[in-house]
């Protein structure tokens, strides 16, 4: 009989410490499920770097638990873009187009399929993709078909991104988020005029201007001045009005009729962004104000202060059922959310020059800047990220506090234990989701040259913000027909 009371008593310390343990082990469960990001940039970025693209996706194949059913986009994009950059322009449409397939599948699932996120955090959502993110996806698959010279394939690619411009733009309506792309169109304008749909491809060029004074990437003057002599010579001056494009803009530097002959190079410079943690801490009142703060990459301090977000209706709730609520307690939050991480460039734009007339360097001209298209896409999204990861770390919050007490013994030690322990739990399931293809150059540029129909050598150089030449590309033997377009694709991802 007392050896049954002893055992009676002793169950509930032992329920303590395995409850302890078990805090202790999901603690560090959480911390390696949701280091991933970094973990699959590390494994792949030496060789990145290096340039030996090829080895870079046998570390990624070697590794595929580094991206886990979760993040099956980023495993196809990440390898596509990949193969894209190795010149290997069949396989890089394989995987581009898997992960296109896998964000259509995702598309279709209700996100209340992924109810753990609100217990954890947005890490063990799928990845959907960044909307830039897709159609640098169509992108580069309409590249692949161009560098081959199969324009009507690249035109299926224009379509598909199409269709997701003009599903944002419906549910969007006038917003100021991202709807539309001015590289993707002009690239689609191109692939028009590669089959002589001259039509559809000054249409593509207006869609082009329009997207660039949308979205958060600068018209090019270049690009601007370029579309007035298409749009003029094709007789569209109600597009030059709707665009605020002045029929008589200086004479652009792409100077190829409609339908002419020409060489084109498309360059992408140096390294794309990334996304980090960044600390925040602050108070939030339920039914009143958060009020939240954290020092930024360059050393300011940023304060944020809104309404309160409301909680689950289950918390409303316990008032109808006589319980306790939480409403006019003020809790001390802390968590992480995703910021932009920008690198120096040391490529800053390429020239080109036909044969060997070193007086005609034809200067590329800036299309995308991924820096901004990150930033915009985070922007964008801001509001959802900070409502959802506030509402998810007040309730731990809340649950952390009744287990706490819920555990609570005779034992300091025991006590103490259980309470770090808890908290750690807390801190640790709440991560920043900083998923994002980093595989990504910094900026993406174009080089137009005209040229009569015959065999041409085009010398492609690399230059650094001083001008000075840094690398260098031979282009020989290039065989043009009339109405030709060739498309070359080079990088320098430095």
């Amino acid at each position: 009989m007392v050896n049954g009371i002893v055992a009676a008593r002793r169950r509930p310390r032992l329920r303590r410490i395995v409850s302890s343990v078990s805090i202790f082990l999901l603690c560090i469960f959480f911390a390696s499920c949701t280091s991933k990001a970094i973990k699959r940039k590390d494994a792949i970025e030496k060789s990145v770097s290096e340039g030996d693209f090829i080895g870079a996706i046998n570390d990624i194949k070697k590794n595929t638990k580094l991206y886990g059913e979760t993040n099956a986009f980023l495993y196809y994009m990440d390898i596509g873009v990949l193969y894209h950059y190795a010149g290997m322009y069949d396989s890089s449409s394989v995987y581009l187009l898997q992960a296109a397939n896998i964000y259509d599948e995702l598309f279709t699932k209700s996100i209340t399929n992924e109810a753990a996120a609100i217990l954890t955090n947005d890490n063990i959502r799928p990845y959907r993709s960044k909307p830039f993110e897709l159609v640098l996806l169509h992108q580069f698959a309409a590249l692949n078909f161009m560098a081959a010279g199969r324009f009507d394939e690249a035109l299926v690619e224009s379509r598909k991104a199409q269709l997701h411009f003009n599903e944002w733009e419906r549910t969007r309506g006038n917003s100021e988020k991202y709807q539309s792309d001015g590289m993707f169109h002009l690239i689609s304008s191109l692939a028009y005029e590669g089959i002589g749909e001259d039509d559809n491809s000054l249409i593509s060029l207006y869609h082009a201007i329009r997207a660039y004074n949308m979205g958060p990437v600068k018209l090019a003057p270049e690009v601007r001045n370029f579309a007035a002599d298409r749009l003029t010579a094709g007789d569209r001056e109600d597009d030059l009005k709707r665009l605020s494009i002045s029929a008589e803009a200086a004479e652009s530097k792409w100077g190829t009729k409609q339908g002419a002959s020409e060489i084109v190079i498309i360059g992408y410079a140096g390294k794309g962004p990334n996304l980090r943690e960044n600390n925040w801490s602050g108070h939030y009142v339920k039914d009143g104000l958060l009020t939240i703060q954290s020092t930024g990459s360059d050393g300011k301090n940023n304060v944020i202060q809104i309404a309160a977000p409301l909680l689950p209706r289950s918390e409303y709730d316990k008032a109808s059922r006589g319980e306790k609520t939480k409403s006019g307690t003020t809790w001390y939050i802390k968590f992480s959310l995703p910021e932009v991480q920008t690198f120096n460039s040391q490529t800053s734009y390429f020239s080109a020059r036909l044969g060997d007339n070193a007086s005609e360097n034809v200067r590329s001209v800036v299309l995308n800047d991924i820096d901004q298209q990150l930033q915009k896409a985070l922007d964008d999204a801001w509001t959802e990220i900070l409502t959802r990861t506030v509402i998810r770390v007040v309730i731990r919050t809340i649950a952390a506090q009744k287990a706490k007490g819920a555990m609570r013994s005779d034992n300091p030690l025991l006590n103490l234990l259980t309470n770090l322990g808890t908290d750690a739990v807390s801190s640790q399931m709440e991560k920043a989701d900083v998923r994002v293809c980093f595989l990504l150059p910094k900026t993406m540029h174009m080089v137009r040259i005209p040229v009569e129909p015959g065999t041409h050598s085009v010398t492609l150089n690399v230059h650094d913000a001083s001008g000075k030449v840094i690398g260098k590309k031979e282009y020989d033997n290039i065989v043009v027909k009339r109405g030709d377009k060739k498309v070359f694709i080079h990088h320098s991802l430095r």
